[in-house]
């Protein structure tokens, strides 16, 4: 039998997680209680409403993005709940849901906004964080996360630095709107997060909206089947 030793929580009569009694746990807000699983400790009221907007911004998004449209192919095709909403999380990558993870590392880097921008731009990657395929002038909920994060005086030296390489990188090549990867990896950066939860954070989040999708797929016809095009010799 394999020894598994934990620091996050135990079960039993007396169950705890992260050495907080499971009753206590229960009569927390469920955002805060999710910073105490991830992290470790309590949230102060402060990061606590920062918190739950950062989570509830990425709740959902359309219908069209990769891991709902996964999600609710998978369902179609008569498979379970569970079955369906892993095929969404399992879509979620570099291109979708991943940026936040690669943006927190760069954050919390030592290297400049300039460095950091020069990389890029020789290697010819996207800069995670910046960008986006329908906003144009600003992304919503990137304002949204920045606005609260300054009205409750949370936003730090890791938000200027990603202010800092979307200025770098306008004057180098052309001007990006901060996306919602950007503003969560920024701010989340400033709370003293590690970045390897970025993705986890982002799964998190986006799991009641496939559960939603999924629940709403259960009631369309089987088999959904999209037009497709031969276009071979």
């Amino acid at each position: 039998m394999t020894d598994w030793k934990t620091e996050i929580s135990s079960s039993g009569e007396d169950a705890v997680i992260r050495g907080e009694k499971l009753g206590e746990v229960m009569d927390m807000d469920f955002a805060d209680a999710i910073w105490l699983l991830l992290k470790g400790d309590k949230p102060s009221n402060k990061e606590s409403e920062l918190f739950n907007t950062i989570l509830s911004s990425s709740i959902d998004h359309g219908v069209g993005n990769p891991s709902t449209v996964s999600a609710r192919t998978v369902q179609s095709g008569g498979n379970e709940m569970n079955t369906s909403v892993a095929a969404g999380i399992l879509a979620l990558g570099d291109a979708h849901g991943g940026a936040i993870e690669e943006c927190m590392q760069i954050l919390q880097s030592e290297d400049t906004a300039e460095e950091i921008v020069d990389e890029y731009l020789e290697e010819g990657e996207k800069i995670p964080g910046i960008g986006h395929k329908v906003y144009e002038d600003e992304d919503p909920r990137a304002q949204k996360i920045l606005s609260k994060a300054e009205e409750l005086g949370l936003a730090g030296e890791k938000v200027e630095k990603m202010k800092e390489i979307q200025k770098e990188f306008a004057e180098r090549k052309v001007g990006l709107v901060m996306n919602v990867d950007g503003a969560v990896a920024a701010v989340m950066s400033d709370l003293g997060w590690d970045y390897r939860l970025g993705k986890g954070l982002f799964i998190i989040a986006r799991t009641p909206g496939l559960v939603a999708h999924v629940h709403e797929e259960m009631d369309e016809p089987d088999f959904r089947r999209e037009d497709g095009e031969y276009v071979g010799e």
